[in-house]
């Protein structure tokens, strides 16, 4: 009866009425989960939490490998182009949902040469300004920017970053004009906002909560829909004045297309119990665990590119 069993869903396998089943040697060595920026950044942080955890769990090593450049755009394609094996991974954040509009000829398309296998974390960014900034709350910023027109420069960390298309959706929402600077980089974003250089900036909770909690700096709003339990004192955008602004920080592991559908739903129910499993980490960093099927990170994924998209086309934002 069993090897009748078992011959039937094979047969349904072929036919396509029944899931084929993850292969049973994988893992059986180790898996590179890919970071498309430098060492000890945010992304690179959260990527080796999870390949730590995620290895104790499979009892199989996950190296994390930094492929830096090009906005994200050489680990993305490096990803893309990998065997569909299930041991070549791509920590992802809103940096390739950007770059699947900024640039356009980057040599891979993200929506359909990489394919979503589990979102790990999801966090909100900070607006900010100098603890001595006469601006102490957003409807004030947005009063001063209407006053005088392009007088207020907000700094982020590069031309199409996640700093500089949150402050160019501000800017689109509260209908003002505002002068964005890039730096190479936050933390010379972040001393020119010290130094009354710029204004204001938009920022990941995990790196400028430590300069508000310092009193360094002054957190006007959250970007998030929905206040961040550890952040009860800090509005929300639209809380603040900009109904309906939401912008969220997020991550999540995605593979080459055609990787099979087995290792797919064996790594998704991994790596989102390893999210669950680091959730203390992640609300220390500012963010919250984020489980989901594959299915539904695709329909997050879909979502985060027409946004940006829209903001980018409309700002006339082009690459460097």
């Amino acid at each position: 009866m069993r090897r009748s069993l078992h011959a039937g869903c094979f047969l349904l396998a072929v036919a396509g009425l029944c899931p084929a089943p993850a292969h049973a040697a994988y893992p059986d060595r180790p898996i590179h989960l890919v970071v498309p920026f430098s060492p000890g950044g945010g992304v690179d942080v959260i990527a080796r939490l999870v390949a730590h955890r995620l290895g104790e769990r499979i009892n199989q090593a996950v190296i994390v490998e930094n492929r830096s450049g090009a906005g994200g755009n050489i680990a993305n394609q490096y990803v893309a182009r990998a065997a569909p094996d299930g041991y070549t991974l791509l920590m992802a954040s809103p940096a390739a949902a950007i770059n699947a509009t900024l640039y356009p000829n980057a040599g891979y398309h993200f929506a359909t040469d990489l394919v979503p296998v589990a979102a790990v974390l999801s966090s909100t960014m900070l607006l900010v300004v100098a603890s001595d900034s006469p601006i102490h709350d957003v409807r004030d910023l947005i009063a001063r920017a209407h006053t005088s027109p392009g007088a207020l420069n907000y700094a982020s960390a590069g031309v199409g970053s996640s700093e500089h298309l949150a402050g160019e959706l501000f800017g689109q929402m509260a209908e003002i004009a505002v002068v964005h600077v890039p730096y190479k980089g936050s933390g010379l974003a972040m001393n020119d906002l010290l130094g009354g250089q710029v204004q204001f900036m938009f920022g990941g909770a995990a790196g400028l909560l430590p300069q508000v909690q310092a009193g360094q700096l002054r957190a006007l709003a959250q970007t998030g829909k929905t206040p961040q339990p550890d952040m009860p004192d800090i509005p929300t955008m639209d809380q603040a004045g900009v109904p309906k602004y939401d912008v969220i920080i997020w991550n999540g592991v995605m593979a080459p297309k055609g990787t099979p559908p087995g290792i797919i739903e064996f790594l998704n129910t991994e790596i989102s119990a390893t999210a669950d499993d680091l959730a203390p980490r992640f609300k220390a960093l500012g963010g919250q665990a984020m489980t989901m099927t594959p299915w539904t990170f695709r329909a997050v994924i879909a979502d985060q590119i027409a946004k940006w998209a829209a903001v980018i086309e409309k700002a006339n934002v082009h690459a460097n």
